[in-house]
């Protein structure tokens, strides 16, 4: 029995995994499409849907298991070294937290300069009113209009009469601020006038536009850019938050606005920021708090400065600046002092590990007589001196070779013994014929197969595996192969066999040791066949008329896994012509030089495919077969091969017909 096996094994399952994510990948994309046409028809989908669902559970799944493989892969190869680990956690300790730093200071900064444009652009908005306002008395009072307006500055006066289309609370009441007409916005300031005698007020209007012009005026003013949509169109939805909890919609106008302020107004030296402004229906006088004004600003920050401090503002900015400059040259100095200590003891300690590194493939090159001879002056230093001893040890070892190989003659003298416990006769019964081969990877093996001629109608035979090579496997072997011959010659049934078996080998062996084995009672008389098996490969079963191989299942744990064992027992006909292939799994899982294991259904081809049924034909077949896909690869486990056929069944010994039996040894 082999343990789990690194290369093919693994390549095998990735390919397996590619595979399961392709096909739930096509999966999703023909039903994507195929979704549409069956509800087109009436066709109900929700089988699609959750085949569909977990489609996109397996993708995601599998697509992030590769993720981690790929991150785990890529850091194992860039971080091998010791050195780069060290470098790399300095960087992620020492000057990581610096950038985060950094980052962080210009975010708040940066928040900071786009809440003054911010309200630099409502200065401006106000001041424009507070202008309107002025305009609108002088205007009302002498009559004349303002000369340095822009020229889309609209002028209402209810005593001349171009204000009767206005509406009424405009033309009526006092107002000062941003209003929406047919979608474009307006700042407008309303101003009324008691009139001298018992006739209506008088209302001057002030209308202009947060058009071009104004944006272009206010760009000449302060450097300041602005991007607005006009008409309503291209309207949004935005969710704002109003409080304990609750959200309500709006309605922005965004447009192209976005595009146009990065267009015109993105540098280094520029804050771009957004204003939103509820605004007062034209027509109703009514404040819309779901239609909002969306205003982007660009401003350069040397111009916020000088809004806020003032023209001397300039002087306090290359103040700043110089102490900005010093602190950072000082935290730098600091900074490389650091970098260069760090520097340091990075070389001493790759150093360090580089002289053990060296050392270590002088021991793998059979020099022992190597010696690193640092000084302990910290954990690296007595690493070495421990490796210095060590390799004194080493050489002190070498003198213990000879008895490792009186040794190793006399596992070679078990490995004859325990071939010799193999059996040398088949089955004494006329009309049946057997062929086995047995070939062990280590000088001992953990396979093993037995015949039993239970009485003159009913032969048995048995095959087994025990887990991990070597002496160890050896002995367990040897000690199933007494306790069975015991055990059958005393007549014991299969469910008793197996329970006093398992409890030997679970009392016998580590917890981590377990051992296979099925075991099958052919009943020539009454023309059956019984097979118990326990965690063991399934026999096949060839018969004639039948081309694809029988499996004769019986699912069960190995031996010695837990302390009780609950074993099934499959029953079948056995009739003239029958050939029962039995196999250790060495023969399915040998693998070639790509590591693709030879499999099942490589060999229930080859079994089918095959004409000649006699058992030495069958095994020399599987035999041929496997070391045409090994190659030169060697063998990872036991590979036996035990095969029995049945023609003209007559009870009673037979005596004339030799065992044809191959053995091989590694």
């Amino acid at each position: 029995m082999t343990s789990p096996l690194p290369e093919g094994p693994r390549r095998s399952a990735g390919r397996q995994i590619f595979v399961v994510w392709a096909v739930a990948l096509a999966a999703i994309v023909v039903f994507s499409q195929l979704g549409p046409i069956l509800d087109r028809i009436g066709v109900p989908t929700t089988i699609l849907t959750v085949i569909s669902f977990f489609a996109w559970l397996t993708v995601i799944a599998i697509s992030l298991y590769w993720i981690t493989v790929a991150i785990r892969w890529t850091m194992r190869k860039l971080f091998w070294r010791v050195g780069r680990r060290l470098f790399l956690s300095y960087v992620l300790i020492g000057a990581l937290p610096f950038f985060l730093v950094t980052v962080l200071l210009l975010a708040v900064g940066y928040m900071i300069a786009g809440v003054m444009s911010h309200a630099a652009l409502r200065g401006e908005r106000q001041a424009t009113l507070g202008q309107m306002e002025s305009w609108a008395l002088e205007y009302g009072l002498t009559g004349r209009k303002p000369s340095y307006a822009l020229p889309t500055l609209e002028i209402y006066d209810t005593r001349e009469g171009n204000a009767d289309n206005l509406p009424e609370w405009l033309r009526t009441t006092s107002f000062s601020g941003m209003v929406r007409r047919k979608g474009a916005p307006l700042l407008v300031t309303s101003r009324q006038f008691a009139a001298k005698d018992d006739s209506e007020k008088r209302t001057i209007i002030f209308v202009q536009p947060i058009d071009e012009n104004w944006a272009e005026q206010l760009e000449e003013k302060g450097g300041m850019i602005i991007t607005f949509d006009e008409g309503g169109e291209g309207k949004q939805k935005a969710q704002i938050n109003i409080g304990g909890g609750k959200t309500e919609e709006y309605d922005v106008d965004t447009d192209v606005a976005f595009q146009r302020i990065v267009q015109r107004g993105v540098s280094l030296d520029r804050v771009i920021w957004a204003d939103f402004n509820e605004l007062t229906d034209w027509e109703t006088g009514e404040v819309n708090r779901r239609q909002q004004l969306v205003t982007f600003i660009s401003t350069p920050v040397r111009n916020l400065f000088q809004f806020y401090f003032g023209a001397s503002s300039g002087r306090y900015m290359l103040v700043l600046q110089n102490v900005i400059i010093a602190l950072v040259v000082m935290l730098m100095m600091i900074y490389c002092f650091a970098a260069l200590f760090a520097a340091v003891l990075i070389f001493s300690i790759s150093r360090a590990v580089n002289r053990i590194e060296k050392g270590t493939k002088a021991v793998e090159r059979g020099d022992f007589s190597y010696r690193i001879r640092m000084k302990p002056s910290n954990q690296l230093g007595e690493m070495a001196q421990s490796f210095d001893r060590m390799t004194e040890s080493i050489a002190g070892l070498l003198s213990t070779v000879a008895e490792k190989e009186r040794l190793q003659s006399e596992i070679e003298i078990a490995a004859t013994i325990q071939r010799n416990l193999l059996p040398r006769e088949g089955p004494q019964f006329g009309g049946v014929s057997f062929s086995a081969h047995f070939e062990p990877t280590a000088s001992i093996g953990g396979d093993y197969y037995d015949v039993f001629n239970i009485d003159k109608s009913r032969l048995a035979v048995a095959i087994g595996d025990v887990s991990g090579h070597g002496l160890s496997t050896g002995l367990v072997m040897a000690m199933v192969k007494a306790a069975m011959t015991t055990l059958v010659e005393e007549g014991a049934e299969e469910t008793s066999l197996f329970h006093r078996l398992n409890e030997l080998v679970f009392r016998s062996t580590e917890r981590r040791a377990f051992m296979t084995l099925g075991f099958t009672i052919f009943d020539l008389e009454r023309r059956t066949i019984r097979h118990t098996n326990a965690g063991h490969l399934y026999p096949y079963l060839l018969r004639e008329g039948v081309r694809a191989p029988i499996s004769i299942e019986s699912p069960s744990l190995p031996l010695g896994v837990r302390h009780e064992i609950n074993t099934r027992t499959a029953e079948v006909d056995l009739q003239e012509g029958d050939a029962i292939v039995y196999l250790s799994d060495g023969i399915v899982e040998a693998q070639n030089d790509l590591g693709d294991p030879f499999g099942f259904d490589h060999l229930e081809n080859l079994l089918a495919e095959h004409q000649d049924r006699s058992p030495s034909s069958i095994r020399d077949m599987i035999l041929d077969a496997v070391a045409l896909h090994s190659g030169n690869r060697p063998a990872d486990d036991d590979r036996t091969v035990m095969v029995l056929r049945f023609d003209q069944l007559r009870l009673g010994p037979r005596r004339d017909e030799p065992v044809e039996e191959t053995a091989a040894a590694t």
